[in-house]
């Protein structure tokens, strides 16, 4: 039997020597074999991305008693990880093994098993699926205890909300990880932490505020740093520099990383690679085209996974001159795309700027196909950022056209559809943040405000993975329709990963200590709905009309948190196991005997 004493205070042994960074490494706990002082090397070795020697020591490692034996496959699967550069099919390979890892750890195991559920997020977080991400860091979260290594899952709790698009999740979390690195002096983990925040300020269109944690965050910790994170905030300081246009900053800011490279030696890292292509960027503002073009060739040496290939070759021709262009520029970058399985940023660019080309030689109805395939390949993903692109660059070429597309998305029918006042039979959402009232009178107005904006951020990629269209937005409440085939087990199931996605973000909340959470219930009812465009050109808003809508917020109301309430017949038609939940007569409004409801716990893990 392992004791969960002894494994917690190990973890948080070698964690705190990977903040401290003054290269002890901890001894074996008393009684233990002593290859778990190698284990502790390596581990250290690991997270301070000393691969090479990590390596090293695992393969030392022989056959240990079981807990040491788990910790040493936990250890060698973060590895892989680490040298996976995305690989597709070892991510796959890897989330399978750790999953069984996972499912072999005890109870008594808790202080492996939060690290190895933290593992798992990660590599969901790399797949681009990070509403998984959240539910598994929700239950690393409950597991993990006042551990040196909490300010890490904060970490990957942030970039799982950035991905999906909750951005005040997202800021307000990756604050936290740096208050909470703050604490104990972690210089390397805060400047980690200011990056992946100051890189969410630019990709929301913050430059300014990105500079500004780049600073303070040089300022203080810069000295204490090794070169190669130096360099990461170097590169993203230009990089902000960048983003504002601001040329006056251009010459200090190059210079200091220079500096840093010239100290990296012959280093290979990708990080070098990536701060090539900013200064590559800076360079070609200044008009020196053939330098910046040299840079991107180095940094081609460096960053070698197709999806960055893809990524330079479109900085090679966006920052060549337009008369300086081969006149066959756009094939290799169509050859990169097609061999790539899944979307990636650097397509996004591309395709962005083939419509910039066909309306630089006035053929919009080209600009407009390009617009349109780029529009469907970010959606495809679901990434925020990408989509935010898209959604600039097609505002800007047609404006009536993106606006079409964007209906089109949230409702999966043609615009002109949507203006018409129909009857149909159609599914209807209402949820509601529970304690909504008190919030308000304890809470202040802004804080309200971010937990209303962070409930809404992270319903809409689920309303565009279901086609469900947001109707209202009532203050404290969401008022959706799912409309045409299968709308019963779309709307269902957009009600339920909703409440599940934000039970995970109160779960997270509170296993930090704060009482206020993202806490929703829901109603769904199918029957017939009248749709209708109600307003003027000052202000138009489509209304859901009739008994149906009426029932799903009379539903709504008679749920518990964490809870989806709705009819038994339509969980049935919509597939959905109905003794998974609990069915109880309620008395309703308009009937004159009680209703049947089915009572869906999402929030308990009943759905998980």
């Amino acid at each position: 039997m392992s004791d969960p004493d002894v494994l917690f205070s190990w973890w948080a042994s070698v964690e705190e020597a990977v903040s401290a960074g003054d290269g002890e490494v901890p001894s074996s706990p008393s009684g233990s074999p002593s290859a778990v002082t190698v284990l502790a090397e390596a581990a250290v070795a690991e997270v301070r991305l000393d691969l090479d020697r990590a390596q090293e020591l695992l393969d030392e490692v022989d056959e240990l008693e079981d807990e040491w034996q788990r910790v040493a496959q936990l250890l060698r699967l973060r590895l892989q990880l680490r040298l996976s550069q995305g690989d597709r099919q070892i991510l796959s390979d890897l989330k399978e093994s750790t999953k069984q890892l996972i499912d072999t750890l005890s109870d008594s195991e808790m202080p492996t098993r939060a690290r190895a559920l933290f593992l798992l997020a990660r590599i969901y977080v790399q797949e681009n699926r990070s509403g998984e991400a959240l539910e598994v860091m929700a239950d690393a979260m409950e597991q993990i205890g006042e551990a040196p290594s909490l300010p890490w899952f904060l970490d990957t709790i942030a970039n799982a909300y950035l991905y999906l698009g909750a951005w005040s999740e997202c800021l307000r979390t990756f604050r936290k990880s740096i208050l909470a690195k703050d604490q104990v002096d972690d210089h390397l983990g805060i400047a980690i932490s200011s990056g992946s925040l100051a890189l969410a300020e630019i990709q929301r269109g913050n430059p300014t505020v990105a500079l500004e944690v780049l600073d303070v965050t040089w300022s203080r910790r810069a000295s204490d740093l090794e070169p190669l994170s130096r360099l990461r905030l170097a590169t993203l300081q230009l990089q902000a520099a960048v983003e504002l246009n601001a040329p006056d900053q251009f010459a200090t800011r190059s210079e200091l990383l220079n500096d840093i490279l010239a100290e990296c030696g012959d280093s290979t890292h990708p990080l070098i690679g990536f701060a090539l292509l900013i200064r590559a960027r800076t360079l070609a503002m200044q008009n020196q085209i053939e330098d910046a073009l040299a840079d991107l060739d180095a940094a081609g040496q460096l960053l070698r996974q197709p999806e960055l290939q893809l990524v330079l070759a479109y900085w090679r021709v966006r920052l060549s001159p337009r008369e300086q262009r081969a006149s066959n520029w756009k094939e290799p970058i169509e050859t990169l795309i097609g061999s790539l399985e899944k979307v990636s940023e650097g397509e996004i660019l591309a395709r962005l700027l083939f419509a910039e080309e066909c309306q630089y030689e006035g053929d919009q109805k080209g600009a407009v196909e390009q617009l349109d395939e780029a529009y469907s390949r970010a959606v495809e993903s679901n990434h925020p950022y990408w989509l935010d692109l898209v959604d600039r660059s097609f505002r800007v070429a047609d404006p009536e056209r993106h606006a079409s597309r964007t209906i089109e998305r949230f409702s999966g029918r043609p615009a002109e559809e949507m203006a018409k006042t129909t009857t149909e039979d159609a599914t209807i959402i209402f949820a509601d943040l529970a304690g909504f009232t008190r919030r308000s009178t304890e809470l202040s107005a802004e804080e309200v405000m971010e937990t209303v904006r962070s409930v809404f951020e992270l319903s809409v990629p689920l309303l565009a993975k279901y086609q469900v269209r947001p109707l209202q937005h009532l203050g404290d409440g969401l008022l959706a329709a799912c409309q045409g085939e299968d709308h019963r087990r779309r709307g269902l199931r957009f009600a339920i990963d909703l409440v599940k996605r934000t039970d995970a973000a109160s779960r997270i909340r509170r296993a930090q200590g704060e009482e206020w959470g993202l806490d929703l219930r829901a109603g769904v009812n199918s029957g017939p709905v009248v749709f209708g465009l109600l307003g003027s050109s000052f202000k138009q808003e489509w209304l859901a009309i009739g008994k149906t809508t009426n029932l799903a917020a009379r539903l709504q109301s008679k749920g518990e948190i964490g809870e989806v309430v709705t009819l038994p017949e339509i969980a049935e038609a919509a597939s959905i196991d109905a003794s998974r939940g609990t069915i109880e007569a309620h008395e309703l409004k308009g009937f004159t005997e009680p209703v049947p409801l089915l009572k869906i716990p999402v929030g308990d893990g009943s759905l998980r």
